[in-house]
């Protein structure tokens, strides 16, 4: 039986940026499937004369000596004439039934659940935030326990381990925590209380106060622009000036695909998982940043499936060396509030631009979200764009640079 996956394979290999899914073989029936924000283990069968696939699980929870004794075990079950399917389900009840959930099973299942969900399935980032949780906190110290043996002191004890680490993910290692116990009793495969609940307030993890990312001073914003005129990276400037003048997320602008431009209309339309409140999005264009995307369009990034092929980690610090301080590609966000708000706009429409729970009023169809105030936003990004056009006028003019 072949064997042509390495462990060392499994951890490296990415899906390309043009395709939703690769699939690779090892042998045996034996596939590893790549998505962008997931790796898993399948197996194909042939049973009764029919071809089938299953899942076995997560590469989070199965590496791959694990996968390979799996498919050793669902291709014996074939042999003898079993579907693994039912076996696998059969097992699992058994195994319900006598309180022998592992955390990690647990895991699996959460994790399964809430990532293939259609219309609320879990944003990339938090899928990736959950297995590096797992994976570096709590696979080791939980994963091997029945569910029906964790106890509240444990869980703490974990957690004040993560505390001690970095405060804030300790914060996120107790929310998954407490989502994967609570599914568990959704689907009836843990019957006690979720342990969970009694550390609320506990002063031992209590969540650090939140930092507000730097932004650049609203007088300070012309000689940003002029600099950030001078980088040497056009994608990267590209990218600054079109958050700068729309007030988007980083993450939003950074998934930006060619297939939700809109030229026609001068519009970016994001889908829902791209949207921090989960809700579809028009973004509209001022004329200025039509050109920074026409300038992406001559440099071929149109061949990619994304506008802007770069990582999530060069905004923030080419806007550090831009600007020589620890201000942040976010914090953007919050000088376009205070140039807009101090330009005199309506508060709603920069609100809503900005996707702000207070300026989005809930619809009868989410998809109405997206249209709120888009006329009024349109005029607002634009009259934005003139006025950051000319305090950048006004800067090189003072630094006799024009």
């Amino acid at each position: 039986m072949a064997n042509n996956l390495t462990a060392r394979t499994c951890e490296t290999l990415k899906c390309p940026s043009n395709k939703n899914m690769v699939n690779h073989y090892d042998g045996g029936g034996l596939y590893f499937r790549v998505t962008p924000n997931k790796k898993s283990w399948l197996f194909q069968f042939t049973l009764n004369g029919k071809r089938n696939l299953m899942s076995i699980g997560s590469y989070d929870v199965y590496s791959l000596v694990d996968a390979r004794k799996q498919r050793d075990i669902l291709k014996e079950l074939v042999s003898n004439g079993l579907d693994p399917r039912v076996e696998k389900l059969k097992q699992k009840f058994q195994k319900q039934t006598a309180g022998l959930v592992t955390f990690s099973q647990a895991y699996n299942d959460t994790y399964n659940h809430y990532t293939t969900r259609k219309g609320d399935a879990w944003s990339n980032g938090h899928q990736k935030r959950c297995r590096s949780i797992y994976k570096n906190y709590l696979a080791d110290t939980l994963g091997k326990l029945p569910l029906t043996e964790i106890t509240d002191e444990m869980i703490l004890q974990v957690l004040k381990g993560v505390y001690k680490d970095a405060p804030v993910t300790s914060q996120k290692a107790k929310h998954l925590i407490s989502r994967i116990f609570r599914y568990a009793t959704e689907e009836m495969i843990y019957k006690g209380i979720n342990p969970v609940d009694s550390l609320k307030g506990n002063s031992l993890i209590e969540p650090p106060k939140a930092k507000h990312h730097e932004s650049i001073m609203v007088d300070e914003l012309g000689e940003f622009l002029y600099k950030t005129s001078q980088y040497n990276n056009q994608i990267t400037k590209s990218f600054l000036y079109i958050i700068t003048v729309t007030g988007l997320r980083i993450g939003s602008l950074i998934n930006a695909r060619w297939g939700w431009y809109d030229k026609k209309r001068a519009v970016l339309n994001i889908p829902p998982e791209y949207m921090k409140n989960r809700l579809p999005f028009i973004c509209p264009l001022p004329t200025q940043a039509i050109k920074e995307l026409e300038i992406m369009a001559n440099m071929g990034t149109e061949m990619n499936q994304l506008i802007f092929p770069i990582s999530s980690d060069v905004p923030r610090i080419a806007v550090q060396k831009i600007t020589n301080s620890k201000a942040t590609a976010h914090g953007l966000r919050t000088t376009f509030n205070l140039a807009t708000e101090a330009m005199g706009c309506n508060m709603l429409h920069i609100g809503s631009q900005m996707s702000h729970s207070y300026a989005m009023p809930k619809m009868k169809s989410t998809y109405s979200n997206g249209y709120i105030y888009l006329k009024e936003r349109t005029e607002l990004v634009q009259r934005y764009a003139d006025w950051c056009d000319e305090q950048l006028e006004i800067y090189k003019v003072a630094n006799g640079t024009v």
